[in-house]
């Protein structure tokens, strides 16, 4: 008995603590994502068709995604800038792509053959891309490897 009220409990919070994190979010339109965030899409993704667009507020502000019928996501932070870009079957735009970054991976072509940059993050503090085999490599703000993960 005692287990059985013990997951009946257990199951109440989980389902509390994740319904309490979707009141933060709130679907809008991309009409309704701040000026730099509309023009970067425009000027990156306009051949694709958004899924549907998500605002979620945060203690410090807003933040925003973005996520396509091709399952490409693009997430941007509260003054509008994106953070971060994903596409799950194609390459992240090259215009996006530091030039550090992109002669970094050039030049490593005879180690990781014909793989291409489908994710990249940015923060404050560094950037990180991930490959299309799986491999993550992390650079600090002057484009030095600081970290790989497989």
């Amino acid at each position: 008995m005692k287990k059985i009220i013990l997951a009946a409990a257990l199951l109440l919070v989980g389902i509390a603590s994740a319904s309490a994190d979707n009141r933060n979010e709130r679907p809008v339109t991309v009409d309704q994502l701040p000026k730099v965030s509309q023009e970067f899409l425009a000027a990156h993704f306009k051949n694709l068709t958004v899924a549907y667009a998500v605002e979620e507020t945060k203690y410090y502000g807003k933040e925003y995604e973005v996520t396509y019928t091709d399952r490409t996501e693009v997430e941007f932070r509260s003054d509008g800038q994106w953070s971060s870009v994903e596409r799950k079957y194609s390459p992240v735009p090259d215009a996006i792509i530091p030039e550090q970054i992109r002669k970094f991976v050039s030049a490593q072509a005879n180690i990781y053959p014909g793989q291409y940059i489908k994710k990249i993050d940015r923060d404050i503090y560094t950037w990180e891309i991930e490959l299309s085999n799986g491999l993550e490599i992390e650079f600090d703000l002057k484009f030095n490897v600081i970290g790989y993960d497989d």
